[in-house]
């Protein structure tokens, strides 16, 4: 059993992740205050001007904290758009794994209050189109502002899953001709 350093540590051990509670926090707290604030925003205000820039200001905070800050430290991955002279191209990111550190409880809660504040508005426009509510614009706004942000950092992962997969088959190619090679030296050797 290895003995720990002064410090606590366990030799070879890497340092462990940092926690992110702080984005944690304001990764749940925009999507539940934007949300929370779409079902009741009629009974606090009668204004629709007040209530629609109230929800869409809370949701472009949503969309920015998520895009520019839990995505990048909660599961190290980042996606934008570049505009030039020819037209525009996304790009998406995945940090190396030496460099990020991702805690699986972190990761978790990011990919579900995505998912769920996508499928909150996917469900909150299907309630508004059959004359449920009378925020239909929000509710579409918050489904572009979340599901593009899902979209996004799926691509990112679908990426890395696609460089993995990249990785492995050149991997197995490598092993699979050294073995083939093997195979015929010994059978040449033997002749």
């Amino acid at each position: 059993m290895a003995t720990p350093n002064p410090d606590g540590a366990l030799p070879g051990a890497g340092p462990p992740a940092p926690s992110h509670n702080i984005a944690v926090f304001f990764h749940g707290f925009f999507k539940v205050v934007a949300i929370v604030w779409y079902w009741i925003c009629t009974i606090v205000s009668n204004s629709f001007v007040v209530n629609f820039v109230v929800c869409i200001v809370l949701l472009a905070l949503d969309f920015w904290v998520t895009k520019n800050i839990t995505g990048r430290l909660l599961v190290g991955l980042r996606w934008w758009n570049e505009a030039n002279d020819t037209g525009s191209a996304w790009r998406f990111e995945t940090l190396p794994e030496g460099v990020r550190q991702v805690l699986p409880r972190e990761k978790r809660f990011f990919w579900l209050a995505c998912m769920g504040a996508t499928a909150h508005w996917i469900l909150a426009c299907i309630i508004a189109v059959f004359g449920l509510s009378s925020y239909i614009i929000v509710a579409i706004m918050g489904l572009l502002f979340s599901g593009s942000n899902l979209w996004g950092y799926f691509k990112c992962s679908r990426e890395a899953q696609a460089d993995l997969k990249g990785y492995i088959n050149s991997t197995s190619n490598t092993l699979m001709q050294g073995a083939i090679k093997q195979q015929l030296n010994s059978a040449v050797s033997r002749v």
